[in-house]
């Protein structure tokens, strides 16, 4: 029978024990209150003494993990990859690319000098061409020593995606929530960034290309090159956030640092293009959607998303 007088701490788990009766002989004494569980018990009057050793570890509940939401985190990431890789593979080719190079300028300068001559007026001026070539090996040694632009790639958009999280940091203050470098369940493909607020929801594909852009028959084109691609990878992402969010409805915005896109609205099916400036007047002046609850109702839907960063 237990008691409501707590007086004494049990010498096994540390917890309150509570004043029990035993039935053998009617004897009081006392019971840990995790009884059965815990068996400590103490005979009532018996001095409260307990060894910090001798107690019993406690299963404590494990503290809730926040995930990470760092803007450009998967692409920095990407980058420090392989340009450790690139470096490292640089490292033990440099003495055959400073080999090379050293070889060629010494060529090209020996046959500029001394190398056969052409006949005819034009035959000194001719043999100088031979000064091409230590400028064509010196300048191929140094491409080498280079990390490749595949690699510098993965820098230049992490650059832009953290140059996009930096403006949308501020929207946090105006009830929006803005998350960060999440990855599409079944797919190696993350999504830059998802914001949820009064405006609804919508998912930001940043990209840090330099050039005019231009749209023809459909397709995308940026600095002369086909970009058609990032439409798709838009539209991916915000069917992946429906999937989760439905029926709430989810924009997909494609935000392009750097380049021109001109003075008029760009949108290729359904996928809106837009500048960083852009961007930020779409996300404030679209029409309200959501009450402040439903918009934290989403994004912590949203949140369970496996992010990119550990």
């Amino acid at each position: 029978m237990a008691g409501d007088l707590i007086e004494a701490i049990c010498p096994k788990c540390g917890e309150p024990m509570l004043r029990r009766r035993r039935r053998t002989d009617g004897a009081e004494f006392w019971g840990c209150s995790r009884s059965p569980a815990c068996r400590g018990m103490r005979e009532l009057g018996a001095p409260e003494t307990i060894e910090p050793e001798t107690l019993e570890p406690r299963t404590l509940e494990p503290e809730p993990v926040l995930r990470a939401s760092v803007p450009g985190g998967s692409a920095r990431a990407e980058f420090d990859r392989r340009a450790a890789r690139d470096r490292e593979v640089i490292r033990r080719a440099r003495p055959f690319i400073l080999a090379f190079a050293g070889t060629g300028a010494i060529f090209g300068l020996v046959m500029a000098a001394v190398g056969p001559m052409p006949a005819g007026p034009l035959g000194p001026t001719i043999r100088l061409f031979w000064l091409f070539v230590p400028l064509a090996a010196v300048g191929a040694a140094l491409t080498a020593l280079l990390l490749p632009a595949t690699t510098v790639a993965w820098r230049t958009g992490a650059i832009g995606e953290e140059r996009t999280g930096e403006l949308l940091g501020p929207l946090e203050a105006q009830g929006f929530r803005v998350i960060h470098d999440r990855l599409i369940p079944g797919r190696r493909e993350n999504i830059d960034h998802v914001v949820v607020g009064p405006s609804g929801v919508f998912t930001i594909e940043t990209k840090n290309y330099e050039g005019k852009l231009r749209v023809r028959h459909g397709e995308v084109w940026i600095a002369g090159r086909r970009k058609t691609e990032i439409l798709s990878q838009a539209r991916r992402q915000a069917a992946a956030v429906m999937a989760i969010v439905s029926p709430s409805p989810v924009t997909p915005l494609i935000c392009i640092h750097r380049a021109d896109l001109g003075w008029f609205k760009v949108e290729v099916d359904g996928v809106r293009i837009v500048t960083p400036h852009e961007m930020i007047n779409v996300l404030r002046k679209a029409p309200a959607r959501l009450t402040p609850d439903e918009v934290a109702r989403i994004a912590d839907q949203i949140d369970t998303l496996r992010s990119t960063v550990p």
